[in-house]
């Protein structure tokens, strides 16, 4: 079989130097490389280090040597199998998002057909920046998959979300993104409603109430459908997270706050995750700060409504999956959970173990879907955790419409 063959975009950023690494991780791993450098590129490492370590010619300009027709960025997008950028500045992406053709790199992203994996690095306030927020939504919308940026030092010798994602995380990104085939688009036409991260409810104007979820979960979930191919909505508590591109957001604050927007949002879904952590108790807020020379407070709980069990009159034809953080008796509270909240399916995770959930990368969970022996999910990454979640939706689907339409429940209107 003929090696994956990569095209590698450099674009100008003093993360140009990592693309070098990549070039070298790819080569290594037995790819076919094609780095294309831009003109900001050319400022920072030099087309001859990317010409040894692929060992290739390095196309810099669409006109080339002036002396053969100026098409090989048309031959190399017809016999190319994925498109890398990495960095991808705030300048190359603003490029690609409304189709201007300056240079070989963007003239040949006009010219590819196949997937693109782009992995941005700015600064801070740039990445934070509406205009390439939107950008970035546009070509998520397009097709396009993100990897990073990651957080920590910057060029600038500031800290934050901005840099460049590693050259290993970027490889794997890779693997995966050409180890799908149109049959795992499986989500496609479904309208996917996730909820993410902690609830905060206030105790005062200046405290409130919370717990300990980090969002990963929910986050990695719409990630998950929208490469899927759904279209998806992520309602979000306070996680600190960047907004998935290609995904529509909106935030909350409090489980009032929450379940304002479900009303409004479940009733066009096809189904809900409920991944978010919603306060099981409310405190009763005082309108005043309260002060610590005062002495005592006494802090009064009431309990919480339970957000996704007042949706059922608003459920038809949705799929709802339910969440429980246990720490014991897994599947039979689960279970219960799951029948008390309306749920076709729920994921459980034993919140005991601090090797799992929460703030850890990772995830083990059992789901167990009506009329189905329950399923482990043995530890890994969160977003493959995901994917299992949504494999078994998709199971648990066609047997959830199937069971509400020998009930005589009501017909969908979409």
């Amino acid at each position: 079989m003929q090696p994956p063959r990569v095209v590698l975009g450099v674009s100008g950023g003093i993360a140009a130097y990592k693309a070098a690494e990549l070039c070298r991780a790819f080569v290594r791993e037995g790819f076919e490389v094609h780095p294309v450098l831009t003109r900001g590129a050319r400022e920072f490492v030099s087309p001859l280090t990317f010409a040894v370590l692929s060992g290739r010619e390095v196309p810099t300009e669409v006109w080339g040597d002036r002396h053969s027709p100026a098409v090989l960025h048309v031959e190399l997008a017809d016999a190319t199998d994925l498109l890398v950028v990495a960095p991808a500045t705030a300048h190359t992406l603003a490029r690609f998002a409304h189709g201007l053709a300056d240079d070989f790199l963007t003239t040949y992203f006009l010219s590819h057909r196949g997937p693109v994996l782009v992995a941005p690095a700015m600064e801070s306030a740039m990445w934070a920046h509406p205009a390439v927020r939107a950008n970035c939504d546009l070509l998520a919308a397009r097709g396009a998959r993100f990897v990073g940026p990651a957080s920590g030092f910057l060029a600038s010798g500031h800290e934050g979300v901005g840099r460049m994602a590693e050259p290993e995380e970027i490889l794997a990104a890779a693997r995966a993104l050409l180890a799908r085939t149109p049959a795992s688009r499986d989500m496609e036409r479904l309208r996917i409603l996730v909820t993410a991260g902690p609830t905060r409810e206030p105790v005062d104007p200046v405290r409130f109430l919370s717990n300990r979820s980090s969002g990963r979960m929910g986050y990695a979930l719409a990630e998950a459908a929208r490469d899927r191919g759904a279209a998806v909505t992520l309602l979000s508590g306070p996680t600190g997270l960047p907004a998935p591109p290609g995904v529509r957001f909106a935030s909350f604050e409090t489980s009032a706050d929450l379940h304002g927007l479900l009303v409004r949002e479940f009733p066009e879904c096809d189904a809900l995750a409920m991944a978010a952590a919603v306060a099981d108790f409310i405190p009763e807020a005082s309108a005043e700060r309260l002060h610590r020379q005062d002495g005592d407070a006494t802090l009064r709980l009431a309990a919480g409504r339970d957000v996704l069990a007042s949706l059922r009159p608003l459920k038809r034809e949705q799929v709802v999956i339910a969440f429980a953080a246990e720490t014991e008796d897994l599947e039979r509270r689960g279970a219960a959970k799951r029948d008390a909240k309306g749920a076709d399916l729920i994921v459980i995770n034993d919140v005991g173990r601090g090797d799992i959930g929460f703030e850890s990368p990772d995830n083990e969970v059992v789901i167990l879907a009506k009329g189905e022996p329950a399923r482990v999910v043995s530890r890994r990454p969160k977003r493959e955790v995901a994917d299992a979640i949504w494999d078994a939706f998709l199971k648990a689907r066609p047997e959830a419409v199937a069971a509400r339409e020998l009930s005589g429940a009501p017909e969908s209107r979409r």
